[in-house]
C-alpha cells in the first residue's frame, strides 16, 4: 500500500502539514480506514519518524460510549509494553479540537495476513517461529494483567532486522483486558467485539475471558501458517462464529490433502485449540514451551505432487531444517534423513474456500482496510537429493565440549546500556539490544565457551565471554562513551532508545482486516 504524498494530499486532507500538539508535523498520509486515518509524520525535536493513529473527528464510535475511553485504554496499555516483539507506542492524546492520537514506531514490512496470502502455507520451522515470536510479546502482557482479545494475523507485523526476514511486531492492542480490574469490560450491551475467524468459543459466549482466549487465537494463526487456511471459513459471521463453538476443526491434513504433519505439532494446535478453555495450555510460558519442542529435532512433514505438480517423494520424511540466512522463506529447506513407508490413505474431499474476502470492518476499535488482492499460494514438494548432506555447524559456533551434556534450549538475555546496540559472535550479527536469543543442539551444550560483542555507534566495543553452565544466560553490556573526536552525532538523543525506522513507501502498519 502505497502512502500519499504531500503535495497531493494536502488538498484533499485538512491535516496535512498541521504539526499536532507541537509535536507530530503531519507528512502523508499511510492508510485510511472506516475510524479514521495513519499518518506519517516527524516528531520534533528528535526528527524521528513515527506512525500516527489519527481518530476522524466524525467518528462516534458506532454510538459506543465507551470508544474513546477504550482508543486511550488501547494507548495507555500498549505504551507501558516494552517487549522487542511488540510496537512500540511513544505518546498519545487529544488536541484542543478534539483530534485523538496515537503516536507509534514506524515499521517497514507487511502484516502475517499478507505474507500468509502470498506465500502460505508456510513451513513448520517458519510458523513455529513467528508463533514463538507472538507467545513472547504476549507473555508480557499477560504477565502485566492484559490479554489482547483480537489477535489475528492482520494485527502481526513482519519487519527486517539485520539478517531476519520474520521479526515479529504484535500491533493495536485495540480490545484490550486488563485481568486485575473487575468490572473494567469496556463493552456495551450488544457490541461485537473481536473477528469472528479467531475468536474462542468463551468469547463468542459472552463468557468471562483469560489468557486462554490469546492462547486459542494463536492456535488458529498457527493453524493458518501451516495449512494457509483458516479452520473455520463459512459465507457469513455468524456461522463462522457457530462453528467455533460447536465443530472440531478438521485435520491439518485434511485441510492440506497430501501433507503429513507431525504428530507432536498437530497435538500442540488442537491443544491450543481446544473447545473448552480448560483443555487448552494454562499460560502463555505453557503454550511456548509446547511450540520449543516441537521445533526441536526433526520435523515429521511431507508435500505430495498431488499439490505441486512436480515430482516427489511420497510418504512421509524427517527433515533437518535449515532455513537460509537472509532469504524469506516460501517453503522449507533442508536434508532429508530417512524415509518412512508411507500408509495408504483414504481419498479426503478438502474442504471448499470460496475466496478470501475483504472486509472494511473493524468490531470494537483498530483501523481497516479491505484488501483487494489475492494471489495464489505457493506449493512446495520434497524432492530427493542427490545425497545426504549432514547439518553444517555455522564457523561462529564453537565444537560442543566431547561428552558435555546439551540442554534441551538456552535462553539468552541481552542487555545493553545505553539500548540499541549491536550483538555479534565472532563477524556474525544475532541481535540488537534489548533481545533474547535461544540456543538449541550444538550451541546448547554444556562447557560451550561463547564470545560476544556489543557495538553501538559513538562507544566503544564492549567484549565479554560466557561459558553454557544453565539453561539461562544473561549478559549485560555497559557502554563506555567513545573519545569525544570520534563521536558520530545521529538523530537519536541518548534518552531515545528506539531503533531509528527505514522510511518505506510501500506496506506500513496498517490493520486491515
Amino acid at each position: 500500500m502505497s502512502e500519499t504524498n504531500g503535495t497531493d494530499g494536502k488538498a484533499a486532507d485538512p491535516l496535512i502539514g498541521r504539526v499536532v500538539n507541537d509535536r507530530y508535523k503531519i507528512v502523508s498520509v499511510i492508510a485510511r480506514g472506516g475510524m479514521g486515518k495513519v499518518y506519517r509524520a516527524e516528531q520534533a525535536p528528535l526528527g524521528r519518524q513515527v506512525a500516527l493513529k489519527v481518530l476522524s473527528p466524525s467518528y462516534q464510535g458506532d454510538a459506543d460510549p465507551d470508544f474513546h475511553r477504550r482508543f486511550f485504554l488501547e494507548a495507555a496499555t500498549s505504551a507501558k509494553l516494552s517487549h522487542p516483539n511488540t510496537v512500540t507506542v511513544f505518546d498519545y492524546g487529544r488536541t484542543d479540537d478534539e483530534i485523538y492520537y496515537i503516536a507509534m514506531e514506524l515499521l517497514e514490512g507487511r502484516t502475517l495476513h499478507k505474507a500468509i496470502r502470498d506465500e502460505g502455507p508456510f513451513s513448520p520451522e517458519r510458523a513455529l517461529h513467528i508463533s514463538r515470536q507472538i507467545s513472547r510479546s504476549l507473555r508480557e502482557a499477560h504477565n502485566m494483567g492484559v490479554i489482547h482479545r483480537d489477535l489475528k494475523p492482520a494485527n502481526v507485523y513482519l519487519v527486517r532486522h539485520g539478517d531476519e526476514n520474520d521479526y515479529v511486531k504484535v500491533l493495536d492492542f485495540g480490545l484490550v483486558k486488563d485481568l486485575d480490574k473487575e468490572g473494567e469490560e469496556l463493552t456495551q450491551t450488544g457490541l461485537f467485539m473481536g473477528s469472528p475467524k479467531y475468536m474462542s468459543p468463551e468469547q463468542i459466549r459472552g463468557e468471562k475471558v483469560d489468557v486462554r482466549t490469546d492462547i486459542y487465537a494463536l492456535g488458529v494463526i498457527l493453524y493458518e501458517m501451516l495449512t494457509g487456511k483458516v479452520p473455520f471459513d463459512r459465507a457469513n459471521s455468524v456461522n463462522i462464529l457457530m462453528a467455533h463453538v460447536h465443530e472440531e476443526a478438521p485435520s491439518m491434513a485434511v485441510m492440506l490433502p497430501g501433507t503429513t504433519f507431525s504428530e507432536s505439532l498437530d497435538q500442540i494446535v488442537r491443544k491450543a485449540m481446544a473447545k473448552r478453555a480448560d483443555e487448552r495450555y494454562s499460560s502463555m510460558d505453557d503454550f511456548l514451551n509446547g511450540l520449543k519442542e516441537a521445533g526441536e529435532g526433526a520435523l515429521q512433514y511431507s508435500r505430495s505432487s498431488e499439490l505441486s505438480g512436480t515430482q516427489s517423494i511420497s510418504g512421509s520424511y524427517e527433515l533437518d531444517v535449515m532455513p537460509s540466512a537472509g532469504t524469506p522463506s516460501t517453503g522449507f529447506t533442508g536434508s532429508i534423513l530417512s524415509p518412512r513407508t508411507a500408509k495408504p490413505k483414504k481419498s479426503t474431499a478438502p474442504f471448499a474456500v470460496a475466496g478470501i474476502i475483504g472486509i472494511a470492518a473493524v468490531i470494537g476499535g483498530g483501523f481497516a482496510v479491505a484488501s483487494r488482492t489475492r494471489e495464489a499460494s505457493t506449493p512446495v514438494a520434497v524432492r530427493t537429493p542427490p545425497a545426504v548432506t549432514p547439518p553444517v555447524t555455522p564457523p561462529v559456533t564453537p565444537p560442543p565440549v566431547p561428552g558435555a551434556p546439551t540442554f534441551t534450549t538456552v535462553r539468552v538475555a541481552l542487555q545493553s546500556e545505553p539500548t540499541g546496540a549491536t550483538v555479534l559472535i565472532g563477524e556474525q550479527q544475532i541481535a540488537t539490544t534489548p533481545a533474547e536469543v535461544e540456543w538449541t543442539g550444538d550451541e546448547a551444550h554444556m562447557g560451550r565457551e561463547v564470545t560476544f560483542t556489543f557495538r553501538l555507534a559513538g562507544y566503544r566495543d564492549y567484549t565479554v565471554m560466557r561459558t553454557v553452565r544453565a539453561d539461562t544466560i544473561s549478559v549485560t553490556a555497559h557502554l563506555e562513551a567513545a573519545p569525544t573526536a570520534t563521536v558520530r552525532r545521529t538523530t537519536n538523543t541518548p534518552h531515545d532508545n528506539t531503533t531509528p525506522v527505514r522510511e518505506h513507501r510501500e506496506n506500513f502498519h496498517v490493520n486491515p482486516y
